[in-house]
Parts: structure tokens; sequence; C-alpha cells
């Protein structure tokens, strides 16, 4: 029971202890007034009478003695008058009936009040001529006490009703600050960290106060750990002159989607050697070659946003590396050529022309040719880099490592036409992957969580996965009518869908009015459904579009779907994420997961946000779990769940639970 209840309670009993009390004080009083006025009522009427009659009975005129007794009698305040005669024989006597109906009988009951009598001598001088006897009628005592009580009732009533309706504003002013430290704690774990004014009471003051202090250091200590972790995995992972990955994360990212289940298996890797950094140093002194840098850098990466997947990263001194995915061999010669270019004629302060080399290796089939067979792509390039230098004709060697399949030979106009053709016949087919959650023991039980929802196209009896056609898809900005096709099949295939339900969502569709305006109308529609639904968006590109990923959360929320973010730990900055958005599960990137058995630092970030995010009441799963070693070590970091090709593969129906 709530406190506001228990003391409205406590005041109701008090209340009505205190009016009842003085009900049945008042009615006693009342009573024991009205039986004294009665009873002197009667022996004032037999005492008149009694003289009245004294002549009348001296003369023993009985006609004359019954018509003053009537005359009395008939004014109705008494219930019996009677004359005797000096042996106590009745000689005349009149009684009325107990007429109370208008009083109910429990309370004559309760009250019950004795009807009062008076006895006087009928005399002639010294002779004693008989005896009057008067008893009052109680009846007329009877309705004024009922009378008195009712209308002691009715006020005891409306006071009741006053006194509840000023209790309950008064409790409800005097409780606000507590339920102000309600609000705050919710907020808390909503991770947003609210002041509340304080109240002029002193007792709840004094806990507003130590609520408001208590919320500023969860706040501090809070920022001060997502600070910490950010800067930590900024520093693991970033090179600090340009900004861009170094190289432990360009390799390990590299190789985590060339093993990935859901590579496109079709990639350029390019190799660069910019110029000499030694020399620029010597020239024009670090600062001119930081600068030199971060040139370069701004440039590969502003010509690489309309690549999406794209990786590029500092490796050393004056040697950069880019991967792109989903790439035709046209597109990645022209692109080799533009970079070659442009980095040529790139100015800058010193005396000497840089020398720039690109190697360049274009791979058809990247699970065969990198994957299964170990080829190491990165060796490979750098024997590309190798020619560059030693070729005669220019500064750049592309090498094709084998014949591409025809649909990854697919130029960008045709992809085009393909993918538009797809959304015009709404030619998609979808698989379900399983995300199983650990045991709460921590053993190696597990359960299902939800299935995440995979689109493939189905165009001519060819069948083209997300990973390979999406890169094309968003480069040619056709995501929000391809995330609008998913998200109305979804809802019209509802009721053959069991569980819950993860669909991935671009960020460029967000940023599009009318799919979120489908979105919400879809929700609206069918709300059973809509609090199946997990909504997932790429954690790396929040940055870029922050505010319609915030608006959309707040749509997701406000039908209770779900929100989640995957390939967690790519960019940095991330770990703030959890404090400002309503998320339920985070998924972490696929490159953690590949070394997290034998790598110390993948381990450390693992271990960070589940601590972090335990505290944001976020879920944390893991994307791409290959192996019994890496499910068994994520367990022990204390992860909540996971999906991989080990733990299940995606099939055509949901895993029911």
């Amino acid at each position: 029971m709530s406190l506001q209840r228990r003391l409205i309670l406590a005041v109701s009993l008090l209340l009505i202890g205190l009016l009842a009390a003085n009900m049945v004080v008042s009615v006693y009083n009342a009573r024991q007034n009205i039986y004294q006025q009665l009873e002197v009522h009667a022996q004032d009427t037999a005492t008149s009478l009694g003289f009245s009659i004294s002549q009348a009975a001296l003369a023993k005129d009985t006609a004359q003695v019954r018509l003053m007794v009537d005359v009395i009698f008939d004014r109705g305040y008494y219930r019996r008058i009677a004359y005797l005669d000096i042996d106590g024989n009745e000689i005349i006597a009149k009684e009325a009936p107990d007429d109370i109906a208008s009083v109910p009988q429990w309370f004559t009951d309760w009250v019950h009040i004795p009807a009062p009598s008076g006895r006087a001598v009928v005399s002639s001088g010294w002779f004693q001529l008989g005896e009057v006897e008067v008893v009052s009628h109680p009846g007329f005592a009877y309705r004024d006490i009922w009378r008195s009580f009712k209308e002691q009732l009715w006020l005891f009533l409306a006071t009741t009703v006053l006194c509840y309706g000023l209790l309950g504003i008064g409790l409800k002013v005097i409780l606000r600050p507590l339920r102000q430290v309600e609000q705050q704690a919710e907020a808390i774990s909503r991770r947003e960290f609210l002041q509340f004014p304080l109240p002029k009471i002193p007792e709840l003051r004094s806990v507003a106060l130590a609520m408001n202090r208590m919320t500023d250091k969860v706040k501090t200590m809070f920022s001060h750990q997502v600070e910490l972790n950010d800067r930590l995995h900024q520093q693991l992972r970033t090179d600090e002159v340009t900004g861009l990955s170094n190289r432990h994360d360009f390799d390990e990212r590299l190789q985590s989607y060339i093993k990935s289940e859901r590579t496109s298996n079709v990639g350029v890797l390019m190799l660069m050697q910019v110029g000499d950094l030694q020399l620029v140093n010597r020239q024009g002194g670090r600062k001119e070659g930081d600068a030199y840098l971060q040139t370069v850098a701004s440039y590969l990466k502003e010509n690489l946003e309309q690549f999406p997947g794209a990786m590029c990263s500092r490796h050393s001194g004056a040697d950069f590396a880019v991967f792109i995915p989903a790439i035709s061999t046209e597109e990645s010669k022209q692109l080799m050529e533009a970079f070659y270019n442009d980095l040529q004629a790139m100015e800058w302060n010193g005396e000497y022309i840089q020398s720039i080399y690109l190697g360049v290796i274009y791979a058809s089939d990247l699970s065969e040719q990198v994957g299964r067979q170990q080829l190491n792509l990165l060796i490979a390039a750098d024997g590309a880099l190798n020619q560059a230098r030693n070729d005669q004709q220019g500064g750049y060697h592309w090498q094709l490592l084998a014949n591409a399949a025809d649909q990854a030979m697919l130029s960008a106009s045709q992809w085009s036409v393909l993918i538009k053709e797809a959304l015009a016949r709404q030619a998609f087919d979808f698989k379900y992957q399983p995300i199983w959650k650990v045991s709460e023991n921590g053993t190696e039980q597990k359960t299902l969580m939800f299935n995440e929802m995979l689109t493939h196209l189905s165009m001519d009896g060819e069948d083209y996965s997300a990973s390979v056609f999406m890169p094309m898809a968003m480069r040619l900005q056709l995501m929000p009518e391809f995330d609008r096709q998913v998200i109305d099949a979804i809802f019209k295939a509802s009721d053959n869908t069991t569980g819950d339900i993860c669909i991935n969502i671009s960020t460029a569709a967000l940023e599009d009015e009318g799919f979120v305006e489908s979105v919400e109308a879809h929700l609206s529609s069918n709300p059973e459904l809509a609090a199946r639904l997990i909504f997932e968006l790429p954690a790396n590109s929040l940055s870029f579009v922050e505010q319609v990923v915030r608006d959309f959360a707040k749509v997701v929320k406000r039908y209770n779907a779900k929100l989640s973010l995957h390939h967690f730990g790519r960019g940095t900055a991330e770990f703030a994420y959890m404090q400002s958005l309503p998320l339920d599960y985070l998924k972490i990137d696929r490159c953690f997961i590949q070394t997290v058995v034998e790598d110390l630092d993948a381990q450390f970030f693992v271990r960070s946000l589940v601590t972090i995010a335990q505290g944001c009441d976020v879920t944390v799963l893991a994307e791409g779990v290959e192996t019994e070693e890496q499910w068994h070590k994520l367990i022990e970091l204390g992860i909540q769940g996971g999906q991989g090709y080990w733990l299940g593969r995606p099939q055509r129906d949901p895993v029911v639970g």
C-alpha cells in the first residue's frame, strides 16, 4: 500500500472515530436532557391535573373529571393518564399507543428512552380523594433525537467529503517531492540525470538534496567511465594524427569482413604510399608532416563516403590502406586512377614533389580466395604496390586475383536497373537467423531471444544476398524505398509470424519523412506486432544522423517496439549513445568477436561494454560467433547473447523458442 493511501486511511479512521464518538455523546446527552424534561413535564402535569379535578372528585362528578382528563390527554404528549380512587382502583384511564413509525426500530432500541411518569394526590382540604398518574409519551423524544441524528449524520458526511478533498490536495502537494524522487530514480535508470527543485518541507528538502547530489555523482561517474572507454577505444583503434583507423583496427575489420557469412564476396584493396614522410618532416618539420598526412586523410574520407562499408586506415608513415566492398572492376580501376591523379596533384610546401604509388588487388571471391584458402590479401596488395614502384608506365598497378562471378561483375548502371526492377516487382525473399540468450547462471545452455530477418533479392533465378546488393542500393539512394517494402511485407505477413523479429533499418531511410510516417502508421495499426518488433540501426553512422535517430526512437518507443544498434565498436564516441538513446540491445561488431579468444584488447572492450550496458539496462549481444571457443569466452566476459553460424545459420522459417 502506498504512503499516500496509508495516510488517507489513517486520517479517515481518526476522522470517523472522532465524528462517531461526537455523535454518540450528542445522542446520549440529548436523551438524558429530553428524559429529564419529560419527567418534569409528567410530574407538573400530574400535580396540575390533581388540583384541577379536586372539586369534581369531591362531588364525585366523574363526567367532569373525565372531561378535564380528555382535555389534557388530547394534547398528544402523554402515553397514559389515569385517575385512581383512594384504594388504587382506576376510575378513569386514557392510553395512547407507541406511534413512532417514522423512527427506525434499530434506533429506538439503541437510544431506548424509558417513559417517565408523575403522580399527584387529589385532595380536598385534609381529606385524600384519590391519585392522578401521568406517563409522558417518548415518541416525540425519539423523533427529535432521530431528526438531530440525521442532521449530524449529513453534516458528518459533508465534513468527510470536504476533508477528503482537502486531504487529497494537501497530500498531493506534500508528497510531490517524493514523486519527484521516484521520477528522478526512474530517469537515472534511463540514463537521464535530472535535477528537481527543492521542496519547502524541511524533511523532504533534505531527501531532495541528497537525491540531487547522488544524481550529480552518478552522472559524473557514468560520464567519466564512458569518456574513459571512448578514449581508450580511440587510442587502440585510431591513428592519432589522421583520425583514421590504425593498422591493427584495419587488419581486424578486414579479416572479420572476409570471414563473415554476410560478406558481399567482392572487394578491392588499395595500398598507397603517398610520399616520403621522413623527407617531409626534415624539410618542413613534424607539424608540416602531420598537416600533409591530414590533408591526404581528409581527401580519402571525403571520396570514400559514397561507398558504404568502405574502410580506410593509415598503416605507418605515409602508407595508407583502403578496402571497398561491393564494387565492380571498372569502378575500382576508375577510382584507382582518380586517387593517383588527385594525390599526385596535391600541393605541399616542400621542395620536392612527392612520389605516389598505388597497389590495387581486386578479389572476386573473397570467401574462396581469402577465407578458405587463407590467401593473405594484404601480402598480395603489397606485391602489387612493389609492382607499381617498378612499373615504368605509371605509379599504380591493378591486379585481378581471379575471374569474377557474373553477379560481381555488374556495373553500377546494371545494378541500378536490377535493384529498381526488383523494387517494382517486390522480388524479395526473407531468411531468419536466431539470436540466442545466455542462461541466467552463465552456463552453456541458451534460450531463443528473437529472430533477425535477412533479406535476399531474387531475380531471374539468381539469388543476391543483402551484403551484395545493399551497398549498391545505398550508393544509388534506394534504401528508403527498399526498407519501406520490407516493413510493408512484415505487416502483411503478421499473422504468420511468431515471436520477436529484428529488422535492419538504414539511416538513409530515417532521413526520409515519408518512411518514418509509414512506419508509424503500421505500428499504430497493429500494436500487438509492434510490441514484437526490434528496429536495428548501424551504430557507426549515428554521428551523422543523430537527431533523426532520436526522433525515430521516440516513435518506436511510443508503440512499445524495441531499438537496437549493430556493428557497435567500429566508430568512436559510441559509448555515449547508451546514455542518450532508449536502447534495448547492442551488438558488438564481429571484428572484436573474431579475436576475442586471444586478443586482450578485444576482451577489455567487451568486458567494459558489458559493465556500462548493465548500468543502462541494455542487453549486449555478439555478432558473428563462429566457434565454440569464442562463445565460451564471451560467456566468461559477461555477454548476454549472440548470433553467428556456430549458433545458428539463416533459414527460411523463424526459429521457435
